[in-house]
């Protein structure tokens, strides 16, 4: 049971900040004379950060290892130098260092060779490789070689090696060159040769290694190997994505350059990458000369690329193709969205031209059935059963003719025919708001932000046509209250119409509402919650005005005093605080910077008294600045002593005022045993500032009370941390210092208010019992149980809450009935939202904190009534010699529904034609007698009677009247 395991573990730390070094060239060499003396400079170090290379500030150098004390590194500059000691000639000593920051960042260890006496030159790339275009023309620079003399002294550089002379290199600056052009085709790819280093005087010498690469360029273009490519007696009924024939072509150049891609000029047919050419679409016989004639085009991949063309040419055979013929190209209809079974929607007809019969299909469009068809005679009706149920704003039905074969062939062949079925829309669906909850979980503001500042649009969809699907969008809110917000009732775009402060309120909630624009208009609503962002507009700012201390002067080093904190009134990044402290001679203190906590730093002995200045930086680099006063105390003399370190005490936030919370008490060891009690003058809300709180002096046992002043509220401040300053009657007075901690408990003090005071919605007539007709929110500011919603629907003599029911929780209303519009319009209920627990509100007892707003409910119509002519029979008498044109009687039909009869109609009752004669104007509704060429009952007697039947209709059922 003694297993062990080895574990690697890699530690990565951020590459930008990793100390990297900035010698130049590598490997790191030196040389110094035998006779050098002490504090000759042999090397200078460089070390710097890997994102900015100019930067070495705080970077130190130390000598890890090597020399034999023969050398040194300053630590603030990386200079080595020699340190005295003798140095024996030709020998190589290899010194290793080290760079590391402020921080303790350490670099790689680097190794620098020093070697005593002379050195041979360096070339600064122990090998060249470089890349030229074979069209690189004579002359131009290729690379440039370089060395670098230890003993200072000039170089001249000569090649060892030139290949067919395709090179030159000048002896003065290295720059090696081309003599005439290359080409890639017919000459080398790859030269290799080596480039010495002559040193003067000296003759010292180094010879480094070139490597120089030709590149091919885009000189060729592609070739095919025939101009013109044929295939013959192919049929039209191929398969779609059939293999006609292979072309190809060939490219001299290399590589890329040599890679073809192909391509047809022709969308009847596609090639592959290997080049076989197929057929992309149905081909046809019955086209010119019976030919398909197209360009295809070889194009490489160089840059840029070169191109070459051929011909192809495809000839068809016939095959037996005559399908059904339809009368029209396409059918166009129109029916009413609330249409009844069995309507006839249109009669398609299409004839075969081989002669053969032809039955009819539907074969898309009719997903949800609401169609038939006769597949003998082309009649397309509306389904029996159950009952269709149209949606706008057209149908596309696809109908099939397909012969029966009679005529002999391989397949029976089949055409198609589209027939649009245009709805007339009636408006029966409400604007919806499809991204309500989105809305909600990414709409913000930033504070300060002027007014008409975009904040988001928002979109409800309608899925009805015309005025019945335009939508316009408001905002509703309580009544005398401005919501801060306003919308474009057309585009949606909501902007704010003052200017937020994220400090004072968090977020808003915006009732937004999207209103068709039918004659009897349906209402959708979007609760949405629009949260104010941060901006660094705040300075942190001290818990204390200033911050005082008495330290005995033999307080040890590191011992933690005092705890200055500071607070932001902003969030996040803005509100996180770093602690400094300005710093003056000695540094007696420092300050964590993260905890605010100041501890000694230096013995403070011989002082009196000390000042410094505490800092506050927030993350957008705002500050403030409070002054810390330490008082030295001698050993010998006492601050008061407090009874307890600290005072912890929790209150509900209605406390009223002069209650006594908490007692505080200090004792001094002088002879006068008095004390002075002072609260600490705070900055912040948790500092009592403004003043909640006031001490008040116990003379009769030398305690103070710590009393409220003023009411408080859990919702703007939780949480108090009190200062208390007890000082002696000394003739040097000393004080100390205690805190009084103070949580603050929630009571239910705020109402849940509804978001609006009146919510104007609506429902269509007939809708289906338990449809959602809007949602109605309210917001309380308190915690817990304080401010949970229940929402409940009040009763009213109206009795109008038994047809409607709302769910306690999220506060959506539904219906329990089904309405008729023509029995009533709209309905008026009362909604109340209360809390979860007993008020804590004056005046209220026993009861929770409640709210009430009032929803009206508009029933919506839907034309579900026949017009009715109030009279089944209208008897006249006329004299015989009447004026064609003259008015007889009035006939007047109704319709409960909103919309007023859109045609009416008479016609006699012997006549076998459709009704042709409408009335000269559908609201006067006076039967006329027509036009005729002789007068009425010319060859009858006066008294023969005339029946005639009149035809009165709105949007679709229609009245008959004898």
């Amino acid at each position: 049971d003694n297993d062990w395991y080895l574990c690697h573990v890699t530690i990565i730390a951020r590459e930008e900040d990793l100390l990297s070094w900035g010698m130049y060239p590598y490997p790191y060499l030196a040389r110094v004379d035998p006779d050098a003396r002490k504090g000759t400079l042999i090397y200078q170090l460089v070390a710097h950060y890997n994102n900015n290379e100019n930067s070495s500030v705080g970077i130190t150098y130390a000598l890890i290892a090597g020399g034999e004390e023969r050398f040194e590194v300053e630590m603030d500059t990386g200079i080595i130098m020699t340190t005295g000691l003798p140095l024996t000639w030709n020998k190589e000593y290899v010194v290793t260092v080290q760079a590391t920051d402020e921080y303790s960042n350490k670099s790689p260890y680097a190794s620098i060779s020093i070697l005593v006496g002379s050195r041979l030159p360096q070339f600064t790339n122990m090998s060249y490789s470089v890349f030229v275009p074979e069209s690189t023309p004579a002359g131009e620079k290729v690379v440039v070689v370089e060395a670098v003399s230890f003993q200072s002294r000039p170089l001249s550089y000569t090649l060892l090696m030139n290949p067919s002379g395709l090179f030159s290199l000048s002896q003065e600056s290295g720059e090696l060159s081309l003599t005439h052009t290359v080409d890639y085709e017919s000459e080398h790819h790859l030269y290799h040769f080596l480039v010495k280093a002559v040193e003067a005087e000296s003759g010292l010498s180094s010879v480094t290694e070139v490597i120089v690469h030709i590149t091919d360029y885009n000189d060729c273009s592609p070739e095919f190997q025939h101009s013109i490519y044929s295939r013959d007696n192919i049929p039209e009924t191929i398969p779609v994505g059939t293999s006609l024939l292979q072309v190809l072509a060939t490219d001299c150049d290399s590589g890329s350059n040599a890679e073809i891609t192909y391509f047809v000029q022709s969308t009847d047919f596609s090639i592959t990458p290997e080049g076989i050419i197929n057929s992309h679409q149905q081909l046809n016989f019955e086209r010119a000369n019976h030919m398909y004639e197209f360009v295809v085009i070889a194009v490489d991949k160089g840059h840029p690329p070169r191109t070459g063309t051929a011909s192809v040419r495809i000839r068809m055979t016939n095959v037996n193709d005559e399908a059904p013929v339809f009368s029209q190209s396409g059918y166009k209809t129109f029916l009413s969205e609330d249409a009844g079974p069995s309507t006839l929607v249109a009669t398609v007809h299409a004839k075969d031209p081989d002669g053969d019969g032809v039955l009819y299909q539907i074969a898309g469009g009719n997903e949800d059935g609401n169609f038939e068809l006769d597949s003998q005679k082309g009649i397309i009706k509306l389904r029996r059963n159950p009952l269709p149920k149209l949606k706008g704003p057209r149908y596309i039905l696809n109908i099939t003719a397909i012969d029966d074969n009679a005529s002999g062939g391989l397949t029976p062949l089949s055409s198609f025919a589209a027939v649009i079925v245009g709805i007339n829309d009636i408006n029966n669906n409400k604007p919806v708001f499809r991204k309500c909850a989105y809305y909600s979980d990414s709409t913000w503001v930033l504070e300060n932000l002027p007014p008409d500042t975009y904040v988001l649009q928002v979109e409800a969809y309608d899925a009805d046509l015309g005025l019945n699907g335009e939508v316009k969008y408001g905002l509703m809110h309580r009544d005398g209250a401005s919501p801060g917000f306003s919308i474009d009732p057309d585009t949606g775009i909501i902007t704010t119409t003052q200017s937020f402060d994220r400090e004072t309120q968090r977020e808003c909630t915006l009732s937004v509402t999207a209103t068709d624009q039918a004659q009897e208009p349906l209402i959708g609503v979007c609760q949405i919650t629009i949260f104010i962002a941060d901006v660094n507009d705040n300075d942190p700012k001290f818990e204390n005005s200033r911050y005082q201390y008495f330290l005995r002067e033999d307080i040890p080093v590191g011992t933690s005093f005092l705890h200055a904190a500071a607070h932001d009134d902003d969030q996040g990044v803005n509100a996180a605080i770093v602690y400094s402290m300005l710093q003056q001679q000695p540094e007696y203190f420092q300050i964590n910077p993260s905890t605010g906590w100041v501890y000694v730093n230096h013995l403070i002995s011989q002082t009196t008294r000390i000042s410094r200045y505490i800092v506050a930086t927030d993350g957008g680099n705002r500050s403030s600045t409070v002054e810390l006063t330490v008082t030295i105390t001698n050993v010998l003399n006492q601050p008061p002593h407090w009874e307890q370190s600290g005072y912890w005490v929790t209150i509900p936030e209605n406390t009223v005022r002069d209650t006594k919370i908490v007692t505080v008490k200090a004792t001094s060891s002088l002879g006068d045993p008095r004390v002075t009690y002072n609260l600490e003058e705070g900055q912040v809300p948790e500092t009592n500032m403004p003043v909640r709180f006031y001490l008040k002096p116990n003379r009769v046992d030398g305690s103070a009370s710590l009393l409220v002043s003023e009411p408080l509220d859990f919702e703007t401040t939780k949480f108090f941390t009190l200062r208390v300053r007890a000082q002696n009657v000394a003739m040097i007075p000393l004080a100390s210092f205690t805190t009084v901690c103070i949580n603050i408990t929630d009571v239910n003090d705020n109402v849940p208010f509804f978001t609006s005071s009146t919510y104007k919605v609506s429902v269509p007539e007939e809708a289906a019992i338990g449809t959602s007709v809007a949602q109605v929110l309210a917001t309380d500011l308190d915690s817990g149980p304080y401010g949970e919603v229940q929402y409940s629907i009040l009763k009213d003599p109206s009795e109008d809450y038994r047809f409607f029911i709302i769910d306690p929780e999220t506060g959506i209303i539904s219906t329990k009935a089904s309405f008729d519009r023509e029995k009533r319009g709209s309905y008026l209920i009362e909604v109340q939202s209360q809390d979860s627990a007993e008020s804590a509100r004056p005046g209220v007892h026993g009861q929770p904190n409640t709210d009430t707003a009032y929803v009206k409910i508009f029933v919506s119509d839907v034309n579900d009534n026949a017009p009715a002519f109030p009279h089944p029979v209208y008897e006249i008498s006329i004299e015989e010699d009447k004026e064609v044109g003259c008015a007889v009687v009035t006939a007047t039909a109704n319709d409960e529904d909103e919309a007023v009869p859109q045609a009416a109609t008479a016609v006699p009752t012997n006549c076998s034609t459709p009704p042709t004669a409408p009335l000269h104007h559908p609201s006067c509704k006076l039967l006329r007698l027509q036009p005729r060429t002789a007068p009425l009952c010319q060859q009858h007697h006066s008294d023969c009677p005339h029946k005639l039947l009149c035809f009165a209709s709105s949007a679709t059922p229609s009245a008959v009247l004898p």
